[in-house]
């Protein structure tokens, strides 16, 4: 899986569990954090959802 499908699947994840986005700035926020991560720290959040 590629960082930048990581990113989708952590947010997209994170969105289903608060149920919503509270604005496009905090999504945007979201996904710039979620970035910077790498690879073995975004498939730990994974895991830990799971």
């Amino acid at each position: 899986m590629t960082h930048k499908e990581l990113v989708d699947q952590v947010s997209a994840n994170l969105i289903k569990q608060s149920g919503k986005i509270q604005s496009e700035r905090s999504w945007l926020a979201m996904r710039n954090y979620l970035e910077k991560l790498d690879s073995n720290q975004l498939k730990l959040i994974l895991k830990e959802d799971a």
